[in-house]
């Protein structure tokens, strides 16, 4: 009975330490990915810049300019945020100019999909909602009940009320079928689909069966197998196998690595799950790499998202380092009572509290480096709140006067006054009315950034700085600059805000660079950093 018991805590402990060892080998795959990210991700942008270089040697139209603008927004959608935002609107921009319906509706779900990734739920919803499934082929039908569930179901998980979760849950599933019945049987996205649907029922026994066959029968690019290691990793979850949930959710973030995927979702899935079994070292390291992952990637959302729960793991990483101190001072005195081993006990505790310190440096930069984000998009909504209220502003004045204006012009139109009405028109002033716009924004943006003209004039060399004339806020060259410090970069865009053609603004801007102290790309960061209120 003795040697019965005996086997049993030899097999208990043989188990421990086999899953302990499976464990280790699994996450040390994961960190020479890790290690290898800026290596995918300059493959990814010499990829993107090679397509770029291809379409601007080709004499473009509206379908090849459609075409380009859809795949690149694609390649950005989980690389750079602010780019496949860039693209994906473009793309509706081209859909609209071929007049395509086809092609107006394709560029608007991918433009759904997109921000659904931004947290923009709602408005991703009614984008969708916007676009006219009549005539489209079943493919496109397909795919926007395939967005339509996504968007559902983000809002299902984001809820805060249990009533309205259930409807978009209900909505989810009700597009599922939509484009079950869109999508061919025999397409892994059909099997995928149907994968999903069952695991969201309850069913994990057919879920598994599904995204098990899939995923040693099909050939799949990454994000592909990404999706389906996700998913095999939830019906894990759901039967409590957890080291082999975990083995799926470390491949599905192999898999995001490999294709420069920035977004960071699987990694931070692997954190979270990590720290659920208590690996809180293990966490934090993960939750540190899909946070500058999600900083280069640029959505304020997905950042948001891990800063709900960085904190948690940071501090739960210090009360592990905390707990492991006094044991090793408990250690210490245990040690010191046994002569012959002091010497060892000496070393070893040193060189747990250098691991200490260290960790405890990784935190606080960690720390900082959220504090500083966390900073920055306060000064963004600061700024943006400034401009809305701005904007609201003048528009109303707008409104106001052109409704003074029409009700003038019909009254002296009824009474046949033709020659009143053209002896007013012609004393509108246009020119009069954009300075005084431009007024309205060098004021707005000097209540945000009161000392820019000193610290901008600060940049250039002393017999170049600008000299303002009496009652001058802001001219031209200041102008041009203060749009690029609100984060304006596009030349195009400036040119059209300012009504100067874009030759024009390069010269401006190649002017007052030659006349800085410092070279060309330094002299724009200097620029960026001067400070707001």
């Amino acid at each position: 009975m003795n040697a019965l018991r005996l086997f049993a805590i030899f097999l208990f402990f043989s188990v421990i330490a086999q899953a302990s060892t499976n464990r280790s080998v699994l996450l040390s795959e994961l960190d020479k990915h890790i290690a290898l990210r800026d290596e995918y991700a300059s493959k990814k942008q010499v990829h993107i810049a090679s397509m770029k270089t291809a379409y601007s040697l080709t004499n473009a139209n509206h379908h090849d300019a459609f075409e380009h603008y859809l795949i690149l927004g694609r390649e950005y959608q989980s690389f750079k945020f602010d780019s496949a935002f860039h693209y994906n609107k473009r793309s509706i921009e081209s859909a609209y100019m071929s007049g395509a319906f086809e092609k107006i509706a394709l560029a608007k779900i991918e433009f759904a999909n997109l921000l659904i990734s931004s947290g923009l739920l709602n408005e991703s919803i009614d984008t969708l909602r916007s676009v006219n499934l009549s005539n489209l082929p079943n493919a496109i039908k397909a795919r926007y009940y395939t967005v339509m569930s996504r968007g559902y179901f983000d809002l299902e998980s984001f809820s805060q009320s249990t009533y309205y979760a259930a409807i978009y849950r209900e909505k989810g599933m009700a597009s599922y079928d939509s484009a079950l019945n869109y999508l061919p049987e025999k397409s892994w996205e059909y099997q995928s689909l149907l994968g999903q649907k069952a695991m969201k029922t309850g069913n994990t026994t057919q879920a598994f069966e599904i995204f098990n066959r899939l995923i040693n029968n099909e050939t799949l690019a990454n994000d592909e197998k990404a999706i389906l290691e996700m998913n095999l990793a939830f019906v894990h979850e759901l039967q409590g196998n957890k080291d082999e949930a975990l083995k799926h959710m470390v491949n599905a973030a192999i898999c995001d690595l490999q294709g420069a995927k920035k977004e960071a979702v699987a990694i931070f899935f692997v954190a979270n799950y990590l720290y659920e079994l208590d690996e809180v070292f293990d966490a934090s390291q993960y939750i540190s790499v899909a946070l500058e992952d999600i900083r280069f990637y640029g959505s304020s959302f997905r950042l948001w998202q891990i800063s709900q729960f960085l904190p948690v793991i940071k501090s739960e990483h210090i009360l592990t380092i905390e707990d492991q101190k006094q044991k090793l001072f408990l250690f210490v005195i245990i040690v010191s009572i046994l002569s012959i081993t002091v010497l060892g006990a000496i070393f070893i505790i040193f060189k747990q509290l250098s691991v200490v310190r260290s960790a405890k440096n990784t935190i606080e930069t960690a720390n900082n480096k959220l504090e500083k984000s966390i900073e920055e998009l306060s000064v963004a909504n600061r700024i943006k709140e400034e401009y809305i209220g701005y904007y609201f502003s003048v528009n109303s004045q707008m409104v106001e006067y052109l409704e003074k204006l029409k009700n003038n012009m019909l009254k002296k139109l009824k009474k046949r006054q033709t020659d009143e009405v053209i002896a007013e028109l012609e004393l509108l002033n246009i020119n009069k009315e954009k300075e005084k716009m431009f007024e309205n924004f060098d004021r707005v943006f000097l209540k945000i950034f009161p000392d820019f003209v000193n610290e901008f004039n600060s940049l250039l060399k002393p017999e170049e700085q600008i000299i303002l004339k009496e009652e001058q806020l802001l001219n031209t060259d200041l102008r041009i600059f203060a749009l690029i410090r609100l984060g304006i970069n596009d030349p195009e865009k400036i040119a059209k805000l300012l009504d100067y053609s874009l030759h024009t603004i390069y010269a401006y801007k190649t002017r007052i660079r030659n006349k800085s102290i410092y070279p060309n790309e330094m002299f724009e960061k200097k620029v960026m950093m001067i400070k707001h209120y």
